[in-house]
């Protein structure tokens, strides 16, 4: 099971990645913090990954290493899902937008393109997806 989760202000695979390169020098770490716990969490726990959608499309999977809960100091409970720091780049598959996160199911999953057939023209790819060409 993997999650899928929009990422909010990002407008491309590189800041996504500068900005958790920038989270991982602070704290040692990658950590995306959410209100609500997966009740699915043993699936989804060193098996599933973070499908983040950019510009309406997924386009990127992250590994999630664990979830954790943990009170704040507001006293409430929230979610810590730790991610790995390798961000692989995905087939570009249009999705609507949502809050918080959902589920995606491993047959719903889109391909990596990180060295397959669509890495060198990805963007020409979702044009051509977009167009119900391919």
């Amino acid at each position: 099971m993997n999650l899928l989760k929009l990422a909010v202000g990002i407008k491309s695979f590189n800041e996504l990645k500068l900005k958790q390169s920038i989270r991982f020098k602070q704290h040692n770490q990658i950590i995306h913090i959410t209100r609500l716990f997966p009740k699915k969490f043993e699936l989804i726990k060193n098996r599933g990954s973070m499908y983040w959608i950019i510009n309406g499309y997924i386009s990127v999977r992250q590994k999630i290493i664990n979830l954790e809960k943990v009170k704040h100091e507001d006293g409430k409970n929230y979610c810590h899902i730790i991610l790995d720091q390798r961000l692989v780049e995905t087939r570009q598959i249009r999705y609507r937008a949502f809050q918080g996160w959902r589920y995606l199911r491993p047959e719903n999953t889109p391909e990596d393109i990180q060295g397959g057939k669509y890495k060198s023209n990805s963007q020409l790819y979702k044009i051509l997806e977009d167009l119900c060409l391919i």
